[in-house]
């Protein structure tokens, strides 16, 4: 079954919007978790959302010069 991309969205803001910049710490667990379950859908899943996240962090952080 596809990942729905309008979940992984919704899910990866609401992970932000929970966690705020610690939401990357919880991706990384929620994938650790996934991945030791052998939960390959929430695997998935969980790494769709935790590259959302990097995505969207990585847009909003300021570069080093």
């Amino acid at each position: 079954m596809a990942v729905n991309p309008e979940h992984v969205a919704r899910a990866a803001n609401d992970l932000m919007d929970h966690y705020g910049r610690a939401a990357l710490d919880e991706a990384k667990t929620q994938v650790d978790r996934a991945s030791r379950a052998g939960d390959m859908p929430a695997l998935d899943q969980a790494l769709m959302v935790l590259t959302e996240i990097e995505r969207h962090q990585g847009s909003s952080s300021t570069p080093v010069m």
